[in-house]
């Protein structure tokens, strides 16, 4: 393959906000190095920088982890990601919630509405003695399964009283709650609900995996991680340690969503995947945006086509 060309891109966010990325194309393939400021070690004009370079992007460093997941995106997409054989023929969705209690249950209603069965909710703006209400609220106008993310805020004492307080709300896990992950393979041990890993997943490699046994759920970003090859490792062993893999999104393009999706169809053991943060770009960059109807990814899509006016250089 020629080494691919690349283009910025910006997207505005339902928020107000604007998503910043680059598209990686060579040919017909296309792929998406999508950082994500606070999250990623990379910027974007660091992914221009060294692709200005003439760079050997058979050995891209380590640091620069959205690149290696636009450029097994841009080859995956070029053999039309044969090279991910389909085991799943639909991917379900979880929404993704966030806010105060009241806008959270608005979101909820129109989420079970178009046919969401599991939601994700972000519990920063939510009093912790407010969560057994706002999931009895929810619960009670359909039957779903609730993921909660607090982004590592809570202390081991404050896991374990929420897990008692939520017993019976078909909560299907935490995701990697505690604010001091040394703890984490007790809580995993002693918490009365499932834990699921996320930001450890950034600092161990796939044989450290063991030391976490019990955790239900790998939440894998390969925009943070990566690539797609370091999560396939990840999602190989977890399977083998019972616990099953959870693609998720960084507010990528279309681009990357689809790539996304494609990957998640191809592994053994998965639940639903956080992908709903495309519903929070107000404009793609695709000459039509992907169909995510029903709160679910299906696999046998044709490949997105990308509108290259909306590029920036």
């Amino acid at each position: 393959m020629s080494a691919p060309t690349f283009h910025r891109y910006e997207l505005p966010l339902t928020n107000g906000n604007v998503r910043r990325g680059l598209l990686l194309q060579c040919g017909g393939a296309w792929g998406d190095a999508a950082p994500l400021q606070g999250w990623s070690s990379e910027t974007c004009d660091d992914l221009v920088r060294y692709l200005s370079n003439d760079p050997n992007l058979d050995t891209i460093p380590a640091s620069l982890s959205s690149l290696h997941c636009a450029m097994e995106g841009v080859m995956a997409s070029a053999e039309n990601f044969q090279n991910w054989p389909i085991l799943h023929n639909e991917v379900p969705i979880n929404a993704l919630l966030q806010g105060t209690v009241s806008e959270i249950i608005d979101q909820a209603k129109l989420a079970l509405g178009e046919g969401c069965r599991c939601l994700k909710i972000k519990t920063t703006h939510v009093p912790l003695d407010a969560l057994p209400h706002l999931l009895t609220v929810i619960r009670d106008v359909s039957e779903c399964t609730f993921r909660l993310d607090s982004n590592r805020a809570w202390s081991f004492s404050t896991c374990m009283q929420v897990a008692e307080d939520l017993q019976g709300l078909a909560v299907e896990y935490l995701e990697e709650p505690l604010r001091k992950g040394e703890s984490l393979p007790q809580l995993i041990a002693q918490c009365p609900i499932p834990i699921a890993l996320d930001e450890t997943l950034r600092d161990i490699g796939a044989d450290e995996l063991s030391r976490y046994r019990g955790a239900v759920a790998l939440v894998l970003k390969p925009t943070l991680m990566g690539g797609f090859a370091t999560c396939s490792r990840f999602a190989d062993v977890g399977a083998s340690l019972g616990m099953k893999s959870v693609v998720s999104a960084c507010y990528e393009s279309g681009v990357g969503i689809f790539a996304l999706g494609r990957f998640a169809s191809s592994l053994e053991s998965i639940s639903a995947a956080g992908l709903d943060t495309y519903s929070h770009i107000k404009k793609d960059l695709l000459t039509k945006r992907l169909s995510l109807d029903r709160y679910s990814f299906c696999s046998s899509a044709p490949l997105p086509s990308v509108d290259e006016s909306t590029l920036l250089d």
